[in-house]
């Protein structure tokens, strides 16, 4: 007899874990907003403090740490390198993950500090498995972001993304597998299909939930 499958109440706290060749490559705190058969929803308020890959001491970061606009180079050297730690970062966005079961993807809607719209973030990622206190998938460097009423779109981190199809990171058929997925949402956007159909920006959840803590055993594989 097969086991119920886990759900989440409104309001529970998860941890999103992030897995590369069996090393722990990202960790968030995250509450569930409502769990179904067929839809995932979760909130990442800004404040939220995640566990992210930095550059370990024992070698040179590629490029100035404390830039944000530099984290493509640092990703693909800890890809690369395969020896990264982790550090803490601070979420600085509201933002609502949309995930599907056996999607190659995640939706992010996402509002700025002062609760304007701030856009579509289709974030290419391995299919999530369900654990006890969380998920597990992988986030794969190349995304989509389109405008909040999915009027334009436009790639982000193509380029990283070929290099680490280049350099081996990542397998040709993994590739061709995020390529598809990704056109596969473009489709959507321009077709006005779901989600983009609806105004999720008009639905921020507020203060309904405070910012979640990773809790004990968040680094637990």
């Amino acid at each position: 007899m097969m086991r119920p499958m886990q759900r989440w109440r409104p309001g529970t706290t998860i941890v999103h874990r992030e897995i590369w060749n069996g090393r722990l490559w990202a960790a968030r705190p995250m509450t569930v907003v409502d769990d179904t058969d067929d839809l995932l929803e979760l909130w990442l308020p800004h404040g939220t403090v995640r566990k992210v890959p930095a550059t370990p001491s024992t070698r040179t970061a590629p490029v100035n740490p404390d830039d944000p606009s530099d984290r493509a180079p640092r990703v693909i050297a800890n890809l690369v390198h395969e020896d990264w730690v982790l550090a803490d970062h601070v979420w600085d966005v509201d933002t609502m993950w949309l995930i599907r079961p056996g999607d190659w993807h995640a939706l992010w809607v996402s509002w700025r500090p002062d609760g304007s719209p701030l856009g579509w973030y289709v974030n290419l990622q391995r299919p999530f498995e369900r654990r006890a206190d969380g998920i597990d998938a992988m986030d794969l460097m190349l995304d989509v972001v389109a405008e909040p009423d999915g009027s334009s779109w436009r790639w982000k981190d193509a380029e990283e993304f070929d290099e680490l199809v280049d350099r081996g990171v990542f397998a040709p058929d993994l590739a061709n597998t995020v390529r598809r997925e990704a056109h596969s949402v473009i489709d959507r956007i321009e077709q006005q299909s779901w989600p983009f159909d609806t105004d999720r920006h008009a639905e921020h959840p507020g203060d309904r939930w405070p910012a979640p803590s990773l809790p004990d055993g968040w680094d637990l594989i």
